[in-house]
């Protein structure tokens, strides 16, 4: 299983043996095992089975979490195939409008050459056109508002040539 386990799982205030952490986290009791002995997990070995307190298992994770996340800079882009931040091929990624306020900075990896993808700010784009050349693409025309209003819009009444009139 990839990846670093949610400390969400975990409840501060209950007493876990190895088995329990290692059933609630998805994981092998060797790999708990692994996390006291050489990684720092406080557990109490005094006695068997191994204890460890919920709030530590809990910390243990979000420090451990906290080291895979990346911070990227504003002109780089992750690659999935890399696993790590690349600056785009040639310095050259292309812009399009997704909503009113965000795009999707599109690149190329320069060592793999997958396909980089980045939801950016619209206002940030200035910044990152400083780093490197972005080509802005046209808006999407289903998202450009229309100064026309269309013509099945049924919000403003209109005079009835259906009324009953009386006849008299």
């Amino acid at each position: 299983m990839a990846g670093v386990p949610s400390p969400n799982r975990i409840k501060t205030h209950q007493i876990y043996t190895i088995w329990e952490a290692a059933e609630a986290l998805g994981r092998h009791r060797q790999t708990v095992i692994r996390w006291i002995k050489d990684k720092g997990l406080i557990a109490d070995q005094s006695r068997v089975p191994w204890l460890i307190r919920g709030a530590d298992l809990k910390d243990f994770l979000g420090h451990r979490r906290a080291k895979v996340r990346t911070r990227l800079a504003l002109h780089h882009l992750y690659c999935l195939g890399c696993k790590e931040p690349q600056e785009p091929d040639g310095k050259f990624a292309e812009y399009s409008q997704q909503t009113a306020t965000t795009g999707m900075l599109k690149a190329l990896c320069p060592a793999c050459g997958c396909i980089l993808n980045k939801v950016v700010k619209r206002a940030d784009l200035e910044v990152i056109r400083a780093k490197i050349e972005v080509a802005v693409q046209q808006a999407n025309p289903r998202l450009v508002s229309l100064l026309d209003p269309r013509s099945n819009d049924t919000s403003t009444p209109e005079a009835s040539t259906h009324d009953k009139t009386q006849l008299g």
